[in-house]
């Protein structure tokens, strides 16, 4: 993930984006030194491919200790970037810009990303 392609991915938060801007590449784990309450996240293995797209509400560090229970899962994960998002952000808002950079990325491992609508 090239700092240019985290911006772009940023750009979908809009003005919900958190004042810090994008983060990463920051260690996948569960003690992740990262404060932001409401989060989307872009997590790669290994190889630097994009395995997963997931966001939070309940905060980074308790997010990436809930997947890291699962070693199944999270056992090649790595490299985590974080976009933070505003405080006030609504859930519904969180959901969807998930969902917008899971569709831009297209994440290997994901089963499921939030639907995007289109207001008519």
């Amino acid at each position: 993930m090239t700092p240019g392609r985290l911006a772009s991915l940023a750009a979908y938060a809009g003005d919900w984006l958190h004042n810090d801007g994008p983060a990463g590449p920051l260690p996948f784990g569960p003690k992740a030194a990262f404060s932001a309450a409401k989060a989307v996240y872009v997590v790669c293995g290994w190889s630097g491919r994009i395995l997963y797209v997931g966001s939070t509400t309940v905060g980074v560090a308790t997010r990436f200790a809930q997947h890291a229970g699962d070693v199944r899962k999270t056992i090649d994960w790595t490299t985590a970037y974080v976009i933070p998002l505003k405080d006030n952000t609504p859930v519904r808002s969180v959901r969807r810009i998930e969902g917008r950079i899971g569709l831009a990325v297209g994440p290997e491992r994901n089963k499921a990303l939030p639907r995007i609508t289109v207001a008519r």
